[in-house]
């Protein structure tokens, strides 16, 4: 064999190894932070908890100093503050540290924080939403098991769920793993076939009822459907079967009351209650390709229910909601194999082209 075939032969190993190792292989987070789980090879769902961190002053203790992590150096976590400050040029509230910070005495140095009490943010967090999240994942067939994002550092350290500079004051610490979290969400969404049908779920909390609370990024009323159906995180289920998927028989609500929660919004407004329509995340991780919703769990639950039980519950609503909607995607080894053949037929080309000229 001539040594020019052989080393495209080498070569060819070697893409093929890379691919795998791509396609595979885990990426870590700033100091192992978020918490990146990949999918079965033919899952269409994407999980997310951005509110479920347990690590805080305890973990940031410990890391005085710089820290070293895969060679780079890194500052240790700072807390965010618990506000911002009004600004009445611009009449609404800025979480800017540089625009905050304050001096108390023109003639000293001393430089102090003054939050505004109309800016004070709810930085709450509860570790029963990662494990609630991470239950829901693993309820899955192993092959369609969805990827999960989850957070766990607590939300005083950062909020993810919210734009860059609500969520992280612009705290170079926070900053890093907040651009984590959605790198890793930018990562599962390649990681499903493209021309695939996609489904990302965000799971947050809230405490004031028994009922969950979905969020598809605008009320769930027709004149809003038709009036501003681009504000909808869920544009390509919208697109193709209408407001049934927000509050019919098409809908995750509809399912999970069928599954054992009788109170479910947008399925029935029974009263008034004020409740998120979206988050940062939703709204900027959805598209024409991937439908986002807000799911948005009533933590006093937990108290009259076990959390293995509500995640079977949360997984069986969402495997039906995407039987529905034929939300599917292709196996991700279908895709590895494509890649794979295209590869050798490149491969193949060469070395006929190759021989084309030496029998010339």
């Amino acid at each position: 064999m001539h040594c020019d075939t052989r080393l495209l032969i080498v070569n060819f190993l070697f893409i093929t190894k890379f691919i795998c190792f791509c396609q595979y292989s885990d990426e870590q987070s700033y100091l192992s932070l978020i918490e990146f789980n990949r999918g079965g090879p033919s899952t269409s769902v994407i999980i997310s908890s951005p509110h479920g961190g347990f690590l805080g002053s305890d973990f940031t203790s410990k890391k005085s100093g710089k820290t070293s992590v895969h060679g780079t150096l890194t500052e240790p976590l700072s807390p965010l503050p618990i506000g911002g400050c009004y600004n009445n040029t611009l009449d609404r509230c800025i979480y800017s540290l540089q625009d905050c910070l304050r001096s108390d005495n023109d003639y000293t140095d001393k430089i102090t924080f003054h939050p505004d009490a109309r800016c004070i943010m709810d930085r709450s967090s509860t570790s029963t939403m990662y494990a609630l999240a991470k239950a829901v994942a693993e309820e899955f067939l192993a092959e369609r098991r969805p990827f999960t994002i989850l957070n766990k550092l607590t939300r005083q350290y950062v909020d993810p769920a919210e734009d860059l500079v609500l969520g992280t004051f612009l705290l170079e610490s926070s900053t890093r793993v907040y651009m984590d979290y959605h790198r890793f969400i930018s990562m599962a969404k390649e990681s499903i076939r493209p021309r695939s049908h996609g489904l990302f779920i965000e799971f947050v909390f809230h405490k004031n009822s028994q009922t969950i609370q979905l969020g598809y990024g605008f009320e769930p009323s027709p004149s809003s459907m038709i009036s501003k159906p681009s504000q909808s995180t869920i544009t390509d289920l919208v697109s193709r079967f209408g407001s049934s998927v927000i509050k019919g028989n098409h809908s995750l609500g509809y399912f999970l009351h069928r599954n054992g929660f009788p109170h479910v919004i947008p399925l029935e407004q029974q009263r008034q209650i004020k409740y998120r329509l979206s988050t940062h995340s939703t709204r900027t991780h959805a598209d024409q390709r991937f439908n986002a919703i807000l799911f948005s769990y009533p933590i006093e639950r937990l108290r009259t229910h076990t959390l293995k039980l509500e995640a079977i519950r949360i997984t069986k609503a969402i495997e039906q909601f995407i039987e529905m909607n034929h939300i599917k995607s292709d196996s991700a080894s279908s895709l590895l194999f494509a890649n794979s053949i295209k590869i050798l037929l490149l491969f193949l080309s060469q070395i006929f082209f190759h021989n084309m000229q030496m029998y010339r």
